[in-house]
């Protein structure tokens, strides 16, 4: 089976251990300029670690996904989806008070997995969201979204084999705050990080990145 559609990827880097947000008064031009230098010289640097989550922060849009199997080429609608939401997997890796950088990029993206379900026995990862959303522009990007890292055929996961990204959008970077409210977490927005000197290779330990035209 082959997934392979436009698609969002979220890299998250912890900065807790490195930077404590209440020292710089954002509000200041020149101390919001030093925060993001700052931020910018840990992910450069490698000193910032990348969070391992149990799930990769990878969807595909969904009306611009096919899901192919042997012959046979499908839709979302023929699926059946696993419901998450975006603080499901925010609540499952973070703490309250975690400072993080989230590196976000779209593209194209190729799935290739170990076999061929029968696609009335499929279920897809799907990230929904609802009216209580914050308004943050993460929500946005990964919302409703196919998760190709969590697929089950007949209630058992089935394993990517080979995958491939291919840029077409310049890369963002925020930086977020993990709150809770209500007794759930969320991500508040602190800034931007200018990416001007990043690379793609930052997305490398998560997903094989290419240059080339998609796998046809």
């Amino acid at each position: 089976m082959v997934i392979r559609g436009e698609t969002n990827i979220i890299k998250v880097y912890d900065l807790t251990p490195l930077v404590n947000v209440e020292e710089y008064d954002l509000y200041d031009s020149k101390e919001l300029e030093r925060f993001q230098d700052t931020v910018e010289s840990y992910i450069q640097s490698g000193e910032a670690e990348a969070l391992s989550f149990e799930t990769e922060l990878i969807g595909t849009v969904p009306e611009n996904t096919e899901i192919e199997i042997g012959d046979e080429t499908y839709f979302f609608e023929d699926v059946e989806y696993i419901n998450r939401t975006v603080d499901d997997l925010i609540s499952e890796n973070l703490n309250e008070g975690d400072v993080v950088c989230l590196l976000q990029a779209s593209g194209d993206g190729y799935f290739e997995y170990e076999q061929d379900p029968d696609v009335n026995e499929l279920r897809i990862g799907y990230t929904a969201c609802d009216i209580d959303t914050p308004e943050e522009p993460v929500y946005d990007f990964f919302c409703d979204l196919l998760l190709p890292d969590l697929v089950e055929a007949n209630g058992e996961k089935i394993e990517i084999t080979a995958q491939n990204f291919y840029p077409k959008d310049t890369m963002i970077a925020e930086v977020y705050i993990v709150k809770t409210k209500n007794g759930s977490k969320y991500l508040e927005r602190v800034c931007e990080i200018d990416v001007l000197h990043f690379g793609w290779d930052l997305f490398e330990d998560i997903i094989q990145v290419d240059y080339d035209e998609p796998i046809a």
